[in-house]
Parts: structure tokens; C-alpha cells; sequence
């Protein structure tokens, strides 16, 4: 699946996967300001680094006024999909810089640090099925969902409206699924 082009201003309704290059070439290339290319490059430089950290990143969702009709985005919206695994591996090594790093990824402090990325961390549980018992996986659920519904929202003066699922986002395959 390639990215989708633009209808209305925003991405099309849905989670549309795709990869780097796709969302790079869809979306970059032409970029009639010099932020728009500023802004890819941090990110791209980010998710090296969380790829570094962590050893892996299986896929991260964008949204945001980078994927839309705006001239000049403001910043770039991204949650980034982390295997509960690499997680508690990078708990397990006490890698303070790493550590500080996804810390700041996962909640919002990239973007404190001045960088043009408003960064999260969605915690992936693999496992087959869905147990509503197990907390951690019901956990994951939840924090999905949340993530879904709120970028499909495009905020309005109107609540109602603001409320209705209106635009899609991306998800682009990183390392994958494994």
C-alpha cells in the first residue's frame, strides 16, 4: 500500500501502512518550505536513535499539520510501537543515556527539548488473543485505541464535530512486526 494523497486537507479515514520511502517520497520531496524538510530530518534522526536504544522499533504511527495541507507544519506527530521486550531489556542494562532518551520519546519530551517531533511510546504486548484478565495486554488495548480514536479527530469550534472521526494517519513499518 502506498501513502494516500491528501482529500480535504488531511490524510483519508483510516490507518494507512505504508513505508519510509512511500511517506518520504509522498509527502517530503516537494516540500515547499525548508521546515517541512527540517522537520523529516529530526524525525528520521530520532527514530535512528530510538533504533539504537531499544535495538529495534516495530512501527510508528504519523499524524499531525506535517500530513496535511498546511504550508508550514508546525511539528511532526508520531507513537512510536515498542515491544514490551525491548523495554524491559533496556530496563535490564541500565543505560542511562538510552534510558533518558525513550523516557523523553515516550512522553512528549522530545518536543520539549525544542525539536519539532511530538513524540509517544505505544507499548506492544504480543501475544495470541485477546484476554481482558491480563492487565498489561488489556493495558495495550486501551492505550491503542485511545491513540486511534484521537487521531482520527480533527479539532473543531464545534465539540461535536471535533469529536467525529474525520482524517486517517499513517503507520509506517520500521523494523516490523516480529
Amino acid at each position: 500500500m502506498a501513502a494516500p494523497a491528501l482529500i480535504d486537507g488531511h490524510l483519508p479515514m483510516g490507518r494507512h501502512v505504508c513505508t519510509l520511502a512511500e511517506v518520504e517520497r509522498a509527502y517530503v520531496p516537494d516540500a515547499p518550505t525548508d521546515r517541512r524538510r527540517e522537520i523529516w530530518t529530526q524525525w528520521v534522526g530520532l527514530t535512528g536513535a530510538l533504533q539504537s536504544a531499544l535495538g529495534e522499533v516495530a512501527a510508528c504511527w504519523l499524524s499531525g499539520s506535517f500530513f496535511s495541507s498546511k504550508p508550514v507544519p508546525g511539528d511532526i506527530d508520531c507513537l512510536y510501537v515498542v515491544d514490551i521486550a525491548r523495554l524491559e531489556k533496556l530496563s535490564a542494562t541500565e543505560d542511562p543515556a538510552a534510558a533518558g532518551l525513550v523516557y523523553d520519546a515516550a512522553t512528549g519530551g522530545i518536543k520539549r527539548t525544542g525539536a519539532m517531533i511530538d513524540s509517544y511510546v505505544l507499548t506492544w504486548v504480543p501475544t495470541p488473543g485477546v484476554e481482558r484478565d491480563n492487565p498489561i495486554q488489556d493495558q495495550y488495548h486501551r492505550n491503542r485505541g485511545y491513540w486511534d480514536d484521537l487521531w482520527s479527530r480533527v479539532r473543531d469550534v464545534d465539540q461535536r464535530l471535533g469529536a467525529i472521526p474525520r482524517r486517517g494517519y499513517l503507520e509506517v513499518l520500521i523494523d516490523g512486526y516480529r
